[in-house]
């Protein structure tokens, strides 16, 4: 499989989803569980049809995919991490602000990624990154080249004060990153961190968006000092990340630490 193939079935997988959930996204019956997922957490009905629609178009071809509420499935050489819904919270409420995401990888390492794809459900905005170059809507991005600190960032959560000219949280990470990736934000920080001292993003989250981030010319780095690019594809992994133009970085990293 090749980008342009990845980015043909991005779409379909995009369209599909789009159409399962498009009577009932913003209502009451969107937000109603059906069950649990693979990860442990409560299933949505509207996480459910989006699940269900993405896994046809992929189970047409040989990948092993690994989602939310499934877990994995299938057991092609090429894999998938895949969220039909990033912003399920946004998308019971009829917030315009969540995605269907697609990272596809030669193994079950991020840094054997050859594809990215994201596209906000709700507005039908688009990116992605053939590994060389990123999209929006087709054109090419480039991350910010500010050099202040005092810039505009989006952070989850910030526990001390920070230098940053404004602080926004829109509930979708996927698409945040992507922000960060077209320049429209500085940064992208996630400090969280679980009982179990590690963070709460999870692969299918934002694998893709970190792809497409990486290829517009940012950087990514962990809080917790691991290689993002060594970490899997798999459900048991878990993220606490700074995504920024390249010359705030090392100052942000330095900063949070």
């Amino acid at each position: 499989m090749n980008p342009e193939k990845a980015l043909e079935i991005s779409r379909r997988v995009a369209e599909e989803v789009g159409r399962a959930i498009s009577g009932i996204a913003g209502t009451r019956e969107a937000g109603e569980v059906v069950g649990m997922g693979k990860d442990g957490t409560p299933t949505k009905r509207i996480d459910k049809l989006a699940e269900q629609a993405a896994l046809r178009v992929l189970g047409e071809y040989s990948v092993t995919v690994v989602s939310e509420e499934a877990g994995v499935t299938g057991d092609g050489d090429v894999y998938v991490a895949l969220d039909p819904i990033d912003g399920t919270f946004n998308a019971e409420k009829g917030v315009p602000i969540y995605s269907v995401t697609l990272l596809f990888s030669k193994s079950r390492k991020l840094g054997d990624a050859f594809f990215g794809y994201v596209k906000n459900l709700a507005t039908g905005e688009e990116y992605y990154s053939d590994g060389v170059k990123s999209y929006r809507n087709g054109k090419e991005i480039r991350a910010s080249s500010t050099e202040s600190l005092r810039c505009n960032a989006i952070v989850y959560y910030p526990n001390r004060d920070l230098p940053f000219r404004r602080v926004r949280i829109f509930g979708a990470s996927s698409l945040e990153i992507c922000y960060v990736a077209d320049g429209r934000f500085d940064c992208f920080i996630d400090l969280r961190k679980g009982e179990n001292g590690r963070g709460f993003l999870r692969v299918y989250d934002i694998s893709a968006s970190l792809f497409i981030a990486k290829n517009a010319g940012a950087r990514v780095s962990s809080l917790d000092g691991d290689d993002i690019w060594e970490k899997e594809i798999a459900m048991d992994e878990r993220f606490r990340i700074v995504v920024s133009g390249e010359k705030i970085h090392d100052r942000l990293i330095e900063m949070l630490l």
